[in-house]
């Protein structure tokens, strides 16, 4: 009798074992599991298991880990998956949003939207023909350990020196989350897109507007290093209020917490600042 009772609960078990464990029944954005899959192919499983985790199930759990920046097995934990599983989700997720993130990330370019930027950062603080304002931030990161030194900022600590471009609405327009913590952030902007083509005046006469580490040039304003005379100190007081866009979103929708390495975080950083534009556009 007891060898039949046995025998009954390991196949009770196997049964349940054969059943798919992940049922979602639910939508994001109005967007089933087969829309999901169909937006972002990557996110499919590969496997032909039946255990895979499904689409939404990654998207969901990645969604969590950017809005939280919690650690991955509490992520984990909510999602219903094991920790050692999360680490390929996120990959998956933030592969398949970064090739898209071209049309959520984009620097103004007809003349009726910079006439609309430019005419929202007046109304700001009376900064006349501003189409940009950038900043630059540090993220700290746990970096590699054969070139720790490279990360290492003028704080002592290990980052990322990102910088960050962004509009009058505060939606983030170009991003640069590439340079060690070591890099000054005028080397940043030297180096980057934008500054050549404002440089070759594909923008026309609108200026942007950087903090004290940027150099003056014809298409970059900072602020007076030492105002003596009120039209100088109503300068610092317009150029600070309007550059202070900037800041805020950058902090919004900055990388969600500490990542082992610089490719997952450059890649969180851009999904976070694209998901932070759509959801302000």
């Amino acid at each position: 009798m007891a060898a039949v009772t046995v025998a009954r609960r390991r196949n009770r078990n196997n049964e349940r074992r054969r059943r798919q464990i992940f049922l979602v029944h639910i939508s994001i954005f109005g967007m089933t599991e087969e829309k999901v899959i169909q937006t972002y192919p990557y996110l499919e499983p590969t496997t032909r298991r039946s255990h895979a985790i499904p689409a939404m199930t990654k998207l969901l759990a990645a969604l969590h880990f950017f809005a939280s920046g919690s650690f991955q097995r509490t992520v984990a934990i909510s999602a219903g998956v094991s920790q050692s599983s999360l680490p390929g989700m996120l990959s998956d997720v933030l592969n398949a949003m970064i090739r898209r993130m071209g049309r959520y990330i984009q620097f103004p370019s007809t003349q009726e939207a910079l006439n609309e930027t430019k005419h929202g950062f007046y109304a700001v603080a009376d900064f006349p023909r501003v189409i940009e304002v950038v900043h630059c931030t540090h993220v700290q990161i746990v970096p590699p350990s054969n070139i720790e030194h490279v990360y290492r900022n003028g704080k002592h600590s290990h980052s990322l020196n990102a910088q960050a471009v962004c509009d009058s609405r505060g939606v983030i327009t170009n991003v640069v989350a590439k340079y060690p913590g070591s890099v000054h952030d005028s080397f940043i902007m030297r180096n980057s897109r934008i500054f050549s083509k404002l440089g070759e005046g594909e923008y026309g006469d609108g200026w942007l507007l950087g903090d004290s580490p940027h150099p003056l040039h014809p298409f970059l304003l900072t602020p007076q290093l030492n105002p003596t005379t009120p039209g100088e100190n109503r300068h610092n007081v317009a150029h600070i209020r309007t550059r202070n866009i900037v800041e805020k979103s950058w902090f919004r929708c900055c990388f969600p917490n500490q990542c082992s390495g610089c490719e997952g975080e450059v890649k969180s950083g851009i999904q976070c600042t694209g998901l932070y534009g759509l959801r302000v556009r």
